[in-house]
């Protein structure tokens, strides 16, 4: 009788250790799983900012890391600015002196700048089309094109083409670039001066226009109309890692009222909305106040996490070289928990011109 006993002490205590090890390998693994999933490491914002001393900065941000490197600083105007995919290249835009903005190219190896476009037209928002930086596509509007296209530059050559050039009145307003496609934002210069001039006369508001939502090939061919979307400005487009999606940030989008920050599905074509002003007002102990204007958005490499530029809550107007503005940090939207944190914060008071992100 004892010797069973002891056989069964011994079976339930095998069957214990297994149980236990079971779990302990069940719960490493998905602990793994969790952390893999939560963030990635490559992950690097690049913020654009103008501060309170009337000067621009782009900085690196890893905000998992809480990692913060200042590329460029001291610049006179706005700046537009991305990195490559390999890490090395920063391309941003400046104006030097009475010229019009061009193109830079930052070595970060070297740390030497160089100048990338020499033209009259001038070059707005940089977006790299290759991982190495040998091509960067930007927005360009000048003499011979009076209305804003897309234009690809070769860094190499330092050369460009302009795309869309037999649509004279068809005038891109933002755009992004992923691996193979290229999205855009236009809308029809004759109507938007319509509007604007109509604002103007009568002192209100912009009203709503037609944006036409259009993918396309690297080569600026085979133009396909996504989606039409009313707003007052679209302010930032941005692919989702998978190129499956687009983030938009923009202003009285469709029905909503204020600034907002919606997902494009490219498969079904649908617009989900992610976070409106209204929504963070009604929201418990908001940690911002709004969105604001600059609706910035980017997505996170895992698809899980919305980066944003918004204003702090109880901020005030302040005199930024004689603009007037809220200052602006980046914050994290959790899209499964729908918290939002704090991710970023410039070291001076700031508004934030550009953000991307490269994974």
């Amino acid at each position: 009788m004892y010797g069973i006993v002891c056989r069964c002490k011994k079976t339930m205590g095998a069957t214990v250790i297994i149980f236990l090890s079971l779990l302990l390998v069940l719960f490493g693994c998905q602990k793994k799983e969790d952390a893999s999933t939560n963030f990635d490491e490559n992950e690097e914002l690049i913020v654009s900012v103008f501060d309170i001393d009337g000067k621009s900065s782009v900085v690196e941000v890893n905000a998992e890391k809480n990692v913060v490197n200042e590329l460029i600083n001291n610049e006179a105007v706005w700046l537009h600015a991305t990195l490559s995919g390999n890490k090395q290249y920063l391309a941003y835009t400046s104006a030097k002196g009475e010229g019009p903005w061009e193109i830079y190219l930052l070595d970060k190896n070297d740390k030497k700048t160089y100048q990338v476009t020499n033209d009259t037209l001038g070059q707005l928002i940089p977006r790299f089309g290759d991982k190495e930086g040998n091509t960067i596509y930007s927005e360009i509007i000048g003499a011979t094109f009076p209305v804003s296209k897309i234009a690809k530059v070769d860094v190499q050559k330092k050369n460009f083409i302009v795309f869309d050039t037999e649509q004279p009145d068809r005038a891109v307003e933002m755009y992004d670039v992923t691996k193979d496609k290229i999205i855009g934002a236009f809308v029809s210069e004759e109507e938007n001066t319509t509007r604007r001039t109509a604002a103007n006369e009568a002192g209100e508001p912009l009203g709503q226009i037609v944006y036409s939502i259009y993918e396309m090939n690297l080569d600026g061919s085979d133009m396909n109309l996504v989606t039409k979307i009313k707003a007052i400005n679209i302010d930032s487009m941005a692919y989702g890692s998978s190129g499956n999606s687009v983030i938009l940030g923009g202003e009285n989008i469709n029905e909503d009222e204020g600034s907002g920050i919606y997902q494009l599905s490219l498969t079904d074509k649908t617009l989900t909305t992610i976070l409106t002003d209204q929504m963070i007002k009604e929201s418990k102990n908001p940690i911002l106040s709004e969105i604001g204007q600059r609706r910035l958005a980017v997505l996170s490499k895992n698809e899980r996490f919305i980066y944003f530029s918004g204003i702090p809550k109880d901020a005030e107007d302040i005199s930024f070289d004689g603009i007037i503005s809220k200052i602006q940090w980046i914050y994290k939207y959790d899209l499964n928990s729908k918290e939002i944190t704090t991710a970023y914060e410039y070291k001076k008071p700031a508004f934030i011109t550009d953000m991307t992100v490269s994974y």
